[in-house]
């Protein structure tokens, strides 16, 4: 009876679902608490709301973090019934999920709070810095959008490759705030005294960004600081080219996938028309063998053609 339970409230906190009563509720109530936490913290910043917010901030915040620790251990007590790690064991799949990005972002997202409350407040310091670190929920809001869900997946799969490209921006950063020190050393100490002071003017001309709060005024400052602006031309496009290609090739994978199981449910689905011509095509529909009617299904769905005239063309070429 016990994982029976487990089981079902694994569904309701992991798999939303419009056909779940309970499933939808659950998401709707983590949702709309992550989005009033959310509001209450913006409204706090501004000095007027927070006079009148009061001393209400800290009751709410309570309230919040109860609502998000009782979660924290709902998932960590359905981890056990997780269906993606089955030949572990149960301690197993409780420490996958609490060493899982969502299981940190679960667990920061009162943690902090729980620590200023029970701790001496002088260990931690201010309570607002603990809100804003709590502020990680917000990231708990991609469990409910598959738009984000699909981003973190093209995460996953070119994690590999961005770290790369990771890597090769921090070595022309270090190249490029080298090279810089070299030449504006003597003209400008204070901006460009030191190598780690020059990484923010390397950082930012390589990401393109330009704040234009420091930059060279030697002659080969300017054509080095030229050169670092066109590396840094391609070396910015490589995130976003990986994540925009995964992100069409992903999008391109969901439609066909969809497509697919339309053409499946339409293959299985025989239309009952009243009258005697209905119940002719019916019939048709029925006799036509498993490939043909996935050939019937295939041109309902990729040319809008009616059961008819899909069978129609089917049973001119079974001819």
């Amino acid at each position: 009876m016990t994982t029976t339970k487990r089981s079902c409230w694994y569904v309701y906190l992991n798999e939303p679902s419009t056909e779940n009563t309970w499933s939808m509720a659950v998401t709707i109530f983590l949702s709309l608490a992550i989005v009033l936490n959310i509001l209450e913290v913006v409204l706090g910043s501004v000095a007027e709301y927070a006079v009148y917010m009061g001393h209400w901030v800290i009751a709410a915040n309570y309230v919040f973090v109860a609502i998000f620790a009782v979660e924290y251990a709902m998932r960590l007590w359905t981890a056990a019934d997780a269906p993606h790690a089955k030949d572990l064991s149960v301690r197993k799949k409780r420490w996958l999920y609490m060493r899982s990005s969502m299981g940190l972002i679960d667990l920061f997202s009162f943690l902090p709070l729980v620590l200023w409350a029970v701790l001496p407040h002088d260990t931690l310091g201010d309570f607002r810095i603990l809100k804003l670190i709590s502020m990680v929920r917000v990231l708990k809001l991609t469990r409910y959008s598959a738009s984000l869900l699909m981003l973190a997946r093209v995460y996953r799969e070119n994690r590999n490759t961005l770290l790369a490209a990771g890597l090769v921006m921090m070595i022309l950063m270090f190249i490029a705030a080298t090279g810089i020190f070299i030449f504006e050393r003597g003209a400008q100490p204070i901006a460009f005294g030191s190598i780690p002071a020059c990484m923010w003017w390397a950082f930012v001309t390589l990401t393109t960004v330009g704040y234009g709060d420091i930059t060279p005024i030697t002659v080969g400052g300017k054509i080095f600081g030229a050169v670092v602006m066109v590396c840094g031309v391609g070396i910015a496009a490589m995130p976003a080219g990986i994540f925009a290609s995964s992100f069409v090739q992903l999008v391109r994978e969901q439609g066909h996938e969809q497509r697919r199981q339309r053409r499946v449910h339409s293959s299985s689905v025989v239309v009952e028309n009243q009258g005697d011509e209905g119940q002719v095509i019916g019939t048709q529909h029925l006799d036509t063998s498993q490939s043909e009617q996935r050939e019937v299904a295939y041109l309902i769905a990729e040319y809008g053609l009616t059961l008819e005239q899909a069978l129609g063309v089917v049973m001119h070429y079974r001819r």
